[in-house]
């Protein structure tokens, strides 16, 4: 607010500088040229003479000189707003490239920065809004297109019970996707439009934990993994259902990279009022590019595809986590697998750990 109201002042005493510098230039400029026209005769002051078209005379001078002035120099200090308004043209064009570099005054640079920082950000915002689209588009196309060629396949009525068998299987398996991947998207639609959690209720969070591997026994018994579980007993005051949303997708990520007859370690401690729960994988792990977007939507680190997934699952996680003022963050090596850690406020309010 202070900042704020030194810019304004501070534009103020331009704006009068420069009005009081117009007037003294004005000023000056038409005695000038009054005293020349008095010396040449072009103006006649005899003795005795009335003062009133002599005066009327020099208001005519100064209002013209002044006029004249004003058109010049008032291109100086409009300048950068015309260098502003034509850049904000453009931007509302749609070109989000655009940057202006204001030097003088401080304060046009400032403005300068703010504009190109914020060119910056609609030029990200544009460009993950089209690459959302593309991969909403290639992620609900896919398995379509899987089901209708396999439909048609069997509406040929020319497959033995064999082949009909399996191409009903792959169908039953792109539907679950489809459900699976439209499940996703609508609550991933429906945590992002929440501000506020209304639902918090106290309960035991190691034994939700516990629940979801679990739930999960299907998955992790066919690789033949073991669990590594070290949990206290922590109770939490949360939404229940979404954070069982924030277990599932974790565990069901350290399965899916899990090599088979791996081992899964799994923490919850309390600390400093905030419950800390970690999962460590022994899987392929990320670099340094993979980690950076692996919480971007529709982003997968498994390019080819070879894992299942649709990349929503880490940005569901986040979302549901910063509505609970929590924080998740991932540790991870090539080869060497991954940790994610989550940290939350056991009672409901701010994490004590920014």
């Amino acid at each position: 607010m202070k900042e704020h109201t030194g810019v304004r002042i501070k534009i103020t005493l331009l704006t009068t500088g420069f009005v009081f510098i117009l007037l003294v230039l004005t000023m000056f400029a038409s005695n000038t040229l009054i005293i020349f026209a008095l010396k040449h005769g072009w103006i006649k002051s005899e003795p005795g003479a009335r003062l009133v078209p002599l005066l009327f005379q020099s208001g005519i001078i100064s209002i013209i000189i002044g006029t004249i002035i004003s058109f010049f120099m008032s291109h100086f200090p409009l300048r950068p707003l015309h260098t502003l308004i034509r850049a904000i043209h453009e931007v509302s064009a749609g070109n989000y490239d655009v940057k202006i570099h204001l030097e003088h005054p401080k304060e046009f640079q400032e403005l300068s920065e703010c504009f190109n920082q914020m060119t910056e950000e609609l030029a990200g915002t544009e460009m993950f809004r089209s690459d959302f689209i593309n991969n909403f588009s290639h992620e609900f196309k896919t398995p379509i297109v899987s089901i209708l060629g396999f439909a048609k396949l069997l509406k040929s009525q020319k497959l033995d019970a064999r082949q009909s068998r399996e191409y009903l299987d792959i169908i039953i398996e792109e539907s679950r996707r489809l459900s699976e991947l439209s499940s996703t998207v609508l609550n991933l639609s429906k945590v992002e439009s929440l501000t506020l959690l209304t639902d918090k209720t106290s309960y035991s969070l190691s034994e939700q934990i516990r629940e979801a591997i679990l739930l999960l026994e299907s998955k992790w018994s066919k690789k033949q993994i073991d669990f590594d579980i070290d949990m206290e007993e922590v109770m939490i005051t949360a939404s229940r259902p979404l954070l069982k949303q924030v277990w599932m997708n974790l565990l069901d990520n350290a399965v899916k990279f899990s090599p088979s007859a791996g081992c899964i370690a799994i923490t919850l401690r309390s600390d400093n009022g905030d419950a800390v729960f970690a999962v460590k994988d022994q899987g392929e792990g990320m670099d340094d590019k993979i980690r950076k977007y692996i919480f971007d939507k529709f982003y997968q680190g498994d390019t080819s595809h070879h894992m299942e997934g649709n990349g929503l699952g880490l940005p569901l996680v986040k979302r549901i986590l910063e509505l609970h003022k929590g924080s998740i963050s991932v540790k991870s090596q090539t080869g060497k697998g991954s940790v994610f850690i989550v940290r939350l406020p056991k009672d409901g309010n701010h994490s004590t750990i920014c």
